[in-house]
């Protein structure tokens, strides 16, 4: 089978945007790969369906986890990296695209840090009780408890 143009370019991009996930070009190149994955999907060719599904497995698999390492080891990360990895993560959602177990994980530790940044200055049952919430929205309990 000749892979067509749109799988190459998906390639190409995807790659890229694992290269940079943490920055605006990363994610362009993420929501382009993820686009062209999902005009594969309607293909005709059974073949390029599977190939792009695997692609999308495999990319979204790798970006999860690169998130969330980030995530646990960067305590200090300001508000608009936290902010542009939340849409990095959210990115896979909006094409349909079957999610690896990380995906969760990733968005709740996002999430996470982002109540940190927000609910500074707040009093701590104010920052509990968003936690909790999320907690009930994710079915995970939160890191540290």
């Amino acid at each position: 089978m000749v892979e067509p143009p749109q799988l190459r370019a998906a390639r190409q991009h995807l790659s890229q945007a694992e290269a940079s996930y943490q920055s605006a070009d990363g994610l362009f190149h993420l929501e382009e790969g993820l686009a062209l994955l999902e005009e594969l999907l309607a293909s005709d060719e059974p073949a390029q369906r599977v190939i792009a599904r695997n692609l999308a497995e495999t990319y979204s698999t790798k970006i999860f986890r690169a998130v969330t390492r980030l995530v646990e080891t960067d305590r200090g990360l300001p508000e608009p990296q936290l902010e542009h990895l939340f849409k990095v993560v959210l990115a896979f959602d909006e094409h349909g695209f079957q999610l690896p177990a990380e995906a969760s994980l990733a968005k709740v530790r996002v999430v996470e840090h982002l109540v940190d940044r927000y609910y500074e200055g707040h009093t701590p049952e104010e920052k509990r009780k968003v936690l909790e919430e999320l907690e009930k929205l994710s079915g995970r309990p939160r890191a540290g408890t």
